[in-house]
């Protein structure tokens, strides 16, 4: 493939991407001028011999960029000039074709502050493409009729949203988007896509990837951006500080209605809260350890809850809880399945460490429980094995109980079913 390389430089062995059209493959050798080189810099025309990829597979307009650092866009905001000699304005809602690069695509004119653009004069508009293109900010560009050249300008966002037609605040975003400095264009960029990691914003912010990693390090400093991990790592996500305290303030709200749905449980239960955000795993952990640093949620167990909130009965609750032990403490082998006070109030009292559900309605209290299980660890450690049959006789419980407690160590790791007998695992459970 040949054209003119605009940023950045290619080494022969690097991994690199054909957009659009996500084609991966392998520099095998690099040319400037038929003349063999092992590194190409930008402001030439460069040739490079791609291994991976078939050549019917390429076309003219297509961009040779670095793997996930540059993203097809349909929709682009620009500052455009019209053409001084046009015998006519360009009108909004026109079909003209864009040049960019070496692409020509079919494109939508969407004039953004009035219906048309007389000759010579410049204005906001926002192009709407048939077929994706890979643009960065700053991109130059021009747009034809079929037979005419009739305006061309400057690429300012380079995947724009849907606006408003003359919307104030659209058109002074779009201002200080072009005129705004290094840090601002990374803010806006990452705005429209976060949270991203560093390696997706090059192209859109119109940085080389070793200013992208200065700017974002200062910005980081200034408390400015959020970084979900090393900024040295390239997969690391980014949010912008404003988009974090939002998602911060999400998390506390989500903990404080669970806490008025629930108000026997210690928390929100962590894996919940993560789907309830509908974050990665990757994003949330990180937050979750910055919002359990500064205090504004904490631990408990495994859920997550606000800071200085607690469970506590109401008389009634107490009651019941008191009586249910009381049925429990009793029969302490063959507890009552039939009197299983509410779901909420069991788990008060299982997060209070007062009981222990095994499993099919069985519940013990938490000093039988733990006795059983020295019995049955004590009874293998000396034996060997134990069979449900052993466990009914040595409790005097009928064979739901036993099956229930014994399937309930097995899943706790204790212990390990070998034919019709038990023995224990062997290393730590």
């Amino acid at each position: 493939v040949t054209g003119t390389l605009i940023d950045g430089a290619l080494e022969a062995g690097q991994e690199v991407e054909i957009a659009p059209g996500e084609l991966r493959a392998r520099i095998r050798g690099l040319q400037n001028h038929r003349k063999q080189v092992e590194r190409a810099l930008p402001g030439r025309r460069t040739a490079v011999n791609l291994s991976g990829v078939a050549k019917d597979e390429v076309r003219r307009g297509q961009v040779l960029t670095l793997p996930g650092s540059l993203n097809p866009t349909t929709v682009i905001d620009v500052r455009l000039r019209a053409l001084a000699a046009l015998r006519r304005p360009l009108r909004h809602n026109s079909n003209l074709a864009l040049h960019v690069g070496a692409a020509e695509v079919p494109a939508r004119l969407l004039l953004l502050e009035r219906p048309e653009l007389p000759p010579g004069e410049e204005g906001w508009a926002q192009l709407r493409l048939a077929a994706p293109v890979v643009v960065v900010k700053g991109d130059r560009f021009v747009l034809r009729t079929p037979n005419d050249t009739v305006g061309g300008g400057e690429v300012v966002d380079a995947h724009a949203k849907r606006h408003r037609r003359s919307h104030e605040p659209t058109l002074a975003a779009l201002e200080a988007q072009l005129l705004g400095s290094a840090d601002e264009g990374l803010l806006a960029a990452l705005r429209r896509v976060e949270p991203a990691p560093l390696a997706a914003l090059a192209g859109e912010a119109g940085l080389s990837r070793e200013e992208l990693f200065s700017v974002a390090e200062a910005l980081v400093g200034e408390g400015r951006l959020v970084a979900m991990g090393e900024l040295s790592s390239r997969d690391t996500p980014l949010m912008t500080s404003e988009a974090f305290v939002a998602l911060t303030e999400q998390a506390r709200s989500l903990a404080e209605t669970y806490h008025q749905e629930h108000p026997l449980r210690r928390g929100v239960p962590r894996e919940e809260l993560r789907s309830r955000l509908r974050l990665e795993e990757r994003i949330f952990a990180p937050a979750l350890e910055r919002w359990l640093e500064a205090g504004q949620l904490v631990e408990a167990g495994a859920a997550v809850a606000l800071p200085g909130r607690s469970p506590a009965l109401t008389a009634e609750q107490q009651a019941a809880a008191a009586a249910y032990l009381a049925a429990l403490a009793a029969s302490p082998y063959t507890p009552p399945t039939d009197r299983t006070p509410a779901a909420d109030l069991l788990a008060y009292l299982e997060d209070a460490g007062q009981v222990v559900a095994v499993g099919e309605g069985v519940v013990f209290a938490a000093e039988a429980y733990r006795e059983m299980v020295e019995r049955i660890t004590e009874h293998l450690e000396r034996d060997g094995t134990i069979t449900l049959a052993q466990v009914r006789d040595m409790f005097g419980a009928s064979r739901k109980y036993a099956q229930a407690l014994l399937e309930h160590l097995d899943r706790r790791r204790v212990t390990r079913r070998v034919g019709d007998a038990r023995v224990l695992r062997e290393g730590p459970g």
